[in-house]
């Protein structure tokens, strides 16, 4: 079991704010990518896309890259955990324990939006934040 600190970074600077949310802006995007991927997957398969084929296809990606490893698979988890329950809530809705219309595929983040950044652990050089175990 790992113990698990939720913190608050308070006293960035301006250029810090920006280049957090900047890399939560970047989450976004590989968020989306990989709902896309699942989605699209889904629609001409009709089948699931693990979390294994999916990195396969988005660690090349632009968005993989310029998030830490540790990020960007963090992310890449929750969208499969999201699927994983979208896929369980039909499973339920065909053995007839739920209702079909109350199972909806994960959406898109906004174009304007951001998503959580959950990362390792943290270190600060001077105003720049290394790596961190925060949740932004």
């Amino acid at each position: 079991m790992y113990l698990t600190i939720k913190q608050q970074v308070k006293y960035l600077t301006k250029k810090g704010y920006k280049s957090m949310r900047e890399l939560r802006h970047i989450a976004k995007n590989l968020t989306n990518q990989a709902v896309y991927n699942v989605r699209q997957y889904y629609f001409t398969e009709g089948k699931y896309l693990n979390y294994q084929k999916n990195y396969t296809l988005l660690k090349s990606s632009e968005n993989y890259k310029l998030l830490n490893s540790n990020m960007a698979q963090q992310i890449l988890k929750e969208v499969d955990c999201s699927f994983q329950s979208f896929f369980g809530l039909l499973n339920l809705a065909g053995k007839r324990k739920c209702v079909f219309g109350d199972c909806k595929l994960p959406h898109y983040l906004p174009k304007d939006g951001f998503v959580t950044l959950v990362i390792g652990f943290v270190r600060f050089h001077g105003n720049k934040l290394t790596c961190c175990a925060i949740s932004f």
